[in-house]
């Protein structure tokens, strides 16, 4: 069964740096009390929101798709979609 989770949650994230591209990928973040690492970025874009310009990762850890924002201007990240993608 696939089970999918619409949160707004604050989520502490860490994030990496690859200087040859030139982008900033999360690649660590917590949530519910377990630590999930990010196998990889399915996709990305960017959104306007007012004068805000919200970063928005899809990910994987292999097990969890999750859609998590960071915003450009605070720089915080939110948790804002999971998807258990375990289909029975």
């Amino acid at each position: 069964m696939i089970m999918r989770l619409q949160t707004p949650e604050k989520i502490p994230v860490s994030s990496t740096y690859d200087p040859v591209t030139g982008r900033t990928v999360p690649s660590v973040f917590r949530w519910n009390g377990t630590t999930y690492r990010v196998r990889q970025v399915s996709y990305y874009h960017r959104e306007r929101r007012g004068r805000l310009i919200i970063h928005i990762f899809h990910v994987t850890d292999g097990q969890h798709d999750f859609r998590i924002l960071c915003d450009s201007e605070t720089l915080s990240w939110r948790l804002e979609e999971v998807v258990d993608g375990t289909a029975d």
